[in-house]
């Protein structure tokens, strides 16, 4: 009986320290560090919280109801700074009156911070607005942080945006086979005054507000893109415009018999380089300046293509007014991007929203064109009243109703996020489903916060299909993520194994805000008429459309459209380029009106998709090419098609614009074949807001691979991860750029950051036999096997979500965060890749890079008037030119990657992210392409993959796969007779 009950007692305790053991998350990484305590890990789990705390939205909750008092303005000129606040890394200009505007302050540079006392008389919420001049310079726009009191108020609040002005650079031109020629966007730097600071989010119509008490407050302004002249701050508070009043039938008659046209395209200003004419071929009836051709490109919309969707964007007509009166305003429209719903406008007559009515001009999803005519709330066509003379006409993206319900499901999907990340934190990634990890007890707030949420998605779901018209809509996403937390509210238990479901429906809400925040509308033309004028008919008859299509169809049996040259010349030289058509057509613009009009020599450009090499042995290949990337240079090179550049001789002087060691990727047996245009190299990005949770500091405790492993443990606890790429296999026969040594290899960079290369000094075998490579070898090796890295991941998806907050990603990540992940913006930032110190304690953080490059092929019948071009191609000027006016085209996901290096500060990089990639730029050296580079790669990840999958030695098994490496290289070179 005593036995029986012993054993009962022994089976219990074992039972429960079982139990125990499954709440305790098991570390990944095996070092010498320690683990850190459980108040750490506690602290973190409560704190993933805070940083959505100062969401504008919830500041306004905080703060609602409180009064907004209708003070009179209080100015704070720009020149009456505090004079001890400006910051060490702000460069003054000396002057107090600038462009007509006196008591200024000149921010000439792009960094530092600035300070203004401000005394408010009461308490309350008050609006700001700013008189500025933008200074020209690399950014797209200025953006700073602003401060009361030495805190932000709100996340918004710490990347206020202020627009530049942007028109066409000179008119819509022609090229000689009759298409229109798109022109760039430049700068035109000129005061903007009273501009009130709004939401950058695209969420809240008004301004944003800031709650102050009465009496004296500190305004800081700190920044790293500013670079502008501050005119004056005002404090005031916005008042919504009076309700549009109708005029008389006796003063609307006083104009009569006007119609003013006003061409989308020719739009005056801007305030988005992104925001270039667009050509619209659909219809017969769209307007232009130009003749009506079924065939050619015209140039005559505004906002094609979904480019004018981003709130705040502005588009500005200037126009004379022959005789004052009433006019009505006819908008030639076409929404036909948010399906189910409608994008908005706000209507400026010469700067000033005439009324409340006008805030909100509503455009419904239609793939025709439609006249808009603004109306009242009778659903009668207003009338503007315009003086005679010059006038302004302004269209502004605004949110509508949509804005503020973005807002609320931006927070809902905050939330969830950072539930499933403190969820991922106590169960791993691959939840044990026999374990019951009482995740409401973990988490006390769980339930109530699902419950909350769950019934605020189908708020907002009910209202957006109020808004639409409709149910059934897109918004049943919403209704997926309740159901969702309402099984998890339902039975707790079942959380961990929902973990799958809750992170595809936050990704699918979050792509839902995305794309139902945007306010995409194309513009043919505005027409402004007399009451007594009718606007112009824009409905497509059935014939018109029969016959639009014909000439079409016929047309394109004439038209080349894959050669954009415009010269028949037949002494012009060929040049093909391998990218899309609209990189394309920006090269073929620039050398029209650059390279063509100014010199003797002449280019026909043609836009072809691969086949160079098979052109180029056939005969039939061209006397050049453009962005020709990968091992196609080398391989075209060994086999004796391209010309050695080296021969020309302001060779040497023309490689300074380039970094020191990039000509490498293109240099074979002591020839030099191409001349860069593209240059990738990695960089290590971090989500900010994430590490601060756990104390690591980017800048010491991600500089080197050392202090990253040392972080491991309190990532890794946490299930948070460290991402490293690691290349495709190439296989034999495969012109493709070698994998192994792509950019961001972490073999190469720990390779290189030793001082060894891939290969001896006459390419003829490896170096992976010599100490450091094998060193290397096996420390990237450990990352997967020790650490537990993971080979394959979405790094775009993991970054944004938070649960690989360190990543080594190509430096064009930049781009894509930018474009498709606005709800961390600020959360992130990059540096310099992780280095290897040396004894003297020095960090070296080489790496690699791959990119892409001009070629002369040896039939070029004028090899010096080919060198000239490629020259002029490479140009600090054009390389700039081609990069902004690509990026204006693609938006920031098509940000150029240029090898030139004074061309990428011309781009559109702030001084401190420039420099950060400069620095890396230059401390790239590079791995050698060679006839046999396929095998290095096989044979390479054949080798990793041997240790991470199999549990082989490092040592051992790189020997035996050099060992076929080495015999590959020779194979190939004796197939070549290089030996």
């Amino acid at each position: 009986m005593k036995n029986t009950m012993f054993r009962r007692v022994v089976c219990s305790a074992l039972a429960l320290s079982l139990s125990v053991s499954c709440f305790v998350p098991t570390a990944f990484a095996e070092t010498n560090d320690s683990l850190g305590t459980a108040d750490e890990s506690s602290e973190a789990l409560t704190g993933t919280d805070s940083i959505r705390q100062n969401s504008y939205s919830k500041y306004l909750k905080k703060y609602e109801g409180t009064a907004r008092p209708m003070i009179d303005e209080i100015v704070i000129k720009g020149s009456d700074y505090l004079p001890d606040s400006v910051s060490a890394d702000l460069t003054m200009g000396a002057e107090t009156s600038f462009e007509g505007v006196d008591d200024v302050f000149v921010w000439a540079n792009q960094q530092g911070s600035v300070s203004y006392e401000v005394v408010i008389p009461q308490d309350g919420m008050y609006n700001l607005k700013m008189s500025y001049y933008a200074l020209a310079g690399t950014t797209n726009d200025i953006e700073f942080s602003l401060l009361i009191d030495g805190e932000s108020p709100y996340g918004t609040a710490q990347r206020i945006t202020l627009d530049k002005v942007w028109v066409n650079d000179g008119d819509i031109g022609e090229d000689a086979k009759g298409n229109d020629m798109r022109p760039g966007q430049i700068e035109y730097p000129t005061w903007q005054m009273d501009k009130p600071l709004a939401d950058v989010d695209g969420l809240y119509n008004e301004p944003l507000q800031f709650h102050m008490t009465a009496g004296k407050h500190v305004l800081t302004i700190e920044s790293d893109k500013a670079q502008f002249v501050i005119g004056d701050i005002k404090v005031y508070n916005y008042k919504e415009p009076e309700k549009y009043s109708a005029p008389s039938s006796s003063e609307i008659s006083k104009s009569s018999g006007q119609k003013i046209v006003l061409e989308g395209e020719t739009a005056s200003f801007k305030s988005s380089r992104t925001l270039y004419p667009t050509s619209d071929k659909t219809s017969y009836m769209t307007s232009s300046t130009k003749e009506y051709s079924p065939t050619k490109t015209r140039y005559n919309t505004i906002g094609g293509g979904g480019n004018w969707n981003q709130s705040t964007q502005a588009v500005t007509w200037e126009f004379n007014v022959p005789q004052a009166g009433y006019y009505k305003i006819g908008i030639f429209s076409r929404q036909d991007q948010m399906r189910g719903m409608y994008s908005n406008r706000r209507l400026y007559i010469n700067g000033v929203v005439p009324n409340k009515e006008s805030e909100q001009v509503k455009f419904f999803y239609d793939t025709d064109w439609n006249v808009v005519s603004p109306e009242d709330s009778s659903g009668d066509t207003m009338y503007y009243f315009f003086e005679a003379g010059a006038n302004t006409l302004t269209l502004e993206a605004v949110p509508g109703e949509i804005g503020e319900i973005m807002g609320e499901l931006d927070d809902v999907v905050f939330d969830i996020n950072s539930y499933y990340r403190q969820i991922r934190q106590i169960t791993g990634p691959s939840p044990d489903e026999y374990n019951n990890y009482m995740i409401d007890v973990a988490i006390p707030s769980i339930i109530d916060d699902f419950k909350n949420n769950a019934a605020l998605l189908r708020e907002e779901k009910e209202k957006i299909e109020k808004l639409s018209g409709s149910g059934g809509t897109e918004a049943e996403t919403l209704e997926k993520m309740a159901i969702v937390l309402d099984k998890c509210v339902k039975k707790p238990d079942i959380i961990p194994e929902m973990m799958g479901q809750i992170k595809d429906n936050v990704t699918a809400v979050s792509t839902f805000i995305n794309t139902y925040r945007m306010q995409p509308l194309e513009v043919d033309k505005l027409e402004l008429c007399s009451d007594n004028v009718d606007f112009s008919d824009c409905e497509q008859t059935f014939f018109g459309t029969v016959g639009h299509g014909f000439q079409s169809f016929i047309g394109s049996f004439f038209e080349d459209y894959n050669s954009l040259s415009n010269d028949e010349d037949s002494s012009a030289q060929e040049c093909w380029v391998t990218l899309g058509r609209d990189n394309a057509v920006v090269i073929k613009e620039l050398i029209d009106s650059d390279y063509n009009a100014n010199s003797d020599n002449k280019i026909n450009l043609k836009l072809v998709q691969g086949g160079i090499t098979e052109a180029t042995f056939s005969g039939k290949g061209p006397d050049m090419a453009l962005f020709l990337g990968g091992d196609y240079p080398i391989q075209l090179a060994v086999r004796d098609t391209l010309v050695d550049l080296t021969q020309f001789s302001d060779y040497e002087e023309i490689t300074k614009r380039f970094a020191p060691d990039i000509m490498t990727l293109y240099t074979y047996d002591g020839g030099v074949y191409g001349l860069p245009c593209t240059q990738n190299f990695p960089m290590l990005f971090y989500r900010s807001d994430i590490l601060e949770q756990y104390d690591i500091d980017p800048e010491t405790d991600l500089a080197t691979w050392d202090s990253i492993i040392n972080c491991l443990p309190t990532l890794q606890r946490n299930y948070l991860e460290v991402g490293l790429r690691l290349p495709a296999t190439a296989t034999a026969g495969v012109t493709m750029v070698s994998a192994v040594t792509e950019n961001g290899s972490t073999f190469a960079m720990m390779l290189l950051q030793q001082g060894l290369n891939y290969y001896n000094e006459d390419q003829t075998k490896t170096t992976f036999s010599e100490q450091p490579a094998i060193e290397a070898f096996d420390t990237w090796t450990k990352f997967y096997t020790t650490y537990s890295f993971q080979q394959q991941y979405d790094a775009f998806t993991r970054f944004r979500q938070g649960d690989m907050p360190v990543l080594i990603n190509d430096y064009a990540f930049y781009n894509q965060l930018t474009a498709a992940a606005p709800e961390i913006k600020g959360c992130w930032s990059f540096r310099a890749v992780p280095g290897t110190k040396d004894e003297n304690g020095n960090i070296n953080h080489t790496a690699n890079s791959e990119g892409t490059c001009c070629v002369i092929f040896n039939k070029s019948p004028d090899k010096d008037a080919a060198w000239d071009f490629i020259k002029w191609f490479t140009s600090t000027e054009i390389q700039t030119k081609y990069g902004n006016n690509i990026e204006s085209v693609l938006g920031p996901m098509g940000r150029y990657s240029t090898a030139n290096q004074e061309a990428l500060r011309g781009l559109s990089w702030t001084t401190k992210e420039a420099d950060l990639l400069l620095d890396q730029m230059n401390t790239q050296v590079e791995i050698p392409i060679i006839p046999a580079s396929y095998g290095v790669t096989r044979n390479v990840m054949n080798a990793f993959r041997k240790v991470v999958n199999e549990n082989e030695n490092a040592r051992d098994t790189l020997f035996w796969y050099n060992k076929d490496i080495n015999d590959e290289i020779t194979r190939k070179r004796a197939d070549l007779g290089l030996d």
